[in-house]
């Protein structure tokens, strides 16, 4: 990554609004295809052109089919607490029109919206080596001071983050890092993400994402927050899992999973490649309980010179784990039945995709629940009562991957206990 962290006048030469409606959709500084816009809503009405089908992003048609569905779901979801509020102080009707307002630019992908009114180069603007603001990521992650009242820059890479959690990227050292704050369920979703990365270090897989705990201070109160490394460069993008499979048509006889190894083995990877990193995905989200291991919480690194996939993503966004947002703790063969957004609806049945449960090795988790419930102590606020429990269903949680891997099918729902 270089070193040039410059933004022209302190970003105010970027934050003049386009009054136009036409965009050239740039893939780093090539034209990728001619756009029509909605300046004030931020939406993509329609693809006048395309100029290169082969530089347009994985998953869209040749045509620039899907390139409408790619761009919404760049943006913050509706449904993020606190969204409208935010959109409200900057005076941005939508997500995509905030988004819009930084060009799309990410810290996602190396893609961009320009304006045809403008003459932008990527060099200049890209947040991979240019400075950004704080101002909006401390509105829309409530984690610092903000003047409503005053400019607030929107030349920022926080407006194409999406997902639930409040969150921002910052720059420490040079380096980029997302933050995520919640202040609901004793912040736990961001302790969650360093238990996850204690397991990943334990079983000496290298291709995880590494997290940190830190705290910010809401409304006079120590929030913890989890702070994470950008995995992406100037050399590779992230592709979600999502990407390859939206548009693809399944066969019948063909599983949602099987289909996401053969679209990455058709981009470039080893199929064996992409099993071996999705089952120890699987049997570590198994030991955690990760309920959300949806297709945007996984995925490929892609190289934009050979135009590939080159290798998994690492392991990230283990949040939504150990029972966060729960009242009562799961005990016993109620562990069995946890409902989840992935490949199949329970849990217990993504089990069966595993062919080599060997990948994690149980041996080197001793003590393992009793850190985690630890780490729970330490960051958060909840009863030593509360992290015991969890402690206790990673503990079982462990055991029954115990009994799979000598072979008995636990998604089969017998009484083991």
């Amino acid at each position: 990554m270089g070193k040039v962290e410059h933004a022209k006048d302190s970003y105010t030469y970027y934050e003049r609004k386009s009054d136009v409606d036409l965009y050239v959709l740039k893939h780093k500084d090539i034209d990728v295809a001619m756009l029509r816009m909605d300046s004030f809503t931020g939406m993509l009405d329609y693809v006048l052109e395309v100029y290169r089908p082969e530089e347009l992003p994985l998953g869209c048609g040749p045509d620039g089919s899907g390139l409408e569905k790619w761009w919404r779901i760049r943006a913050i979801p509706d449904t993020r607490r606190g969204i409208q509020q935010a959109l409200h102080s900057v005076g941005e009707e939508t997500s995509q029109s905030l988004m819009l307002s930084a060009f799309g630019l990410s810290l996602t992908d190396h893609y961009w919206m320009q304006p045809i009114d403008r003459e932008l180069y990527w060099k200049d603007i890209n947040f991979y080596q240019n400075a950004f603001s704080d101002e909006l990521g401390n509105l829309l992650s409530d984690s610092g001071k903000v003047d409503v009242d005053k400019h607030i820059s929107k030349f920022s890479p926080c407006s194409s983050v999406n997902g639930e959690m409040k969150k921002k990227w910052v720059i420490k050292d040079g380096k980029r890092y997302l933050m995520k704050v919640n202040t609901n369920n004793y912040g736990q979703q961001s302790v969650n993400e360093l238990i996850a990365s204690r397991l990943h270090e334990r079983l000496e897989w290298k291709n995880y994402v590494s997290y940190r705990v830190e705290t910010v201070r809401i409304e006079g109160k120590e929030i913890p927050c989890s702070l994470n490394p950008l995995f992406t460069s100037l050399d590779k993008e992230f592709v979600s899992a999502y990407q390859l499979i939206r548009d693809f048509k399944i066969p019948n006889d063909t599983s949602e999973y099987e289909a996401v190894i053969r679209q990455g083995a058709a981009y470039g990877m080893e199929e064996e490649d992409v099993r071996t990193h999705l089952e120890y995905t699987i049997l570590t989200d198994f030991i955690l309980s990760n309920t959300d291991r949806h297709y945007n919480n996984f995925g490929f690194l892609y190289d934009s010179v050979s135009r590939k996939l080159c290798r998994m993503a690492p392991v990230f966004d283990t949040g939504n784990s150990l029972f966060y947002d729960q009242d009562i703790v799961p005990a016993r063969g109620d562990i069995l039945d946890i409902r989840v957004n992935s490949f199949c609806k329970r849990e217990v049945n993504l089990l069966a995709y595993v062919k080599h449960p060997e990948l994690v090795t149980l041996s080197k988790l001793k003590d393992f629940p009793e850190e985690a419930a630890s780490l729970l102590l330490k960051y958060t606020d909840m009863s030593k009562e509360r992290a015991e429990s969890i402690g206790k269903t990673v503990e079982r949680k462990i055991e029954y991957l115990s009994l799979f891997m000598q072979g008995t099918k636990i998604w089969k729902r017998e009484q083991y206990w």
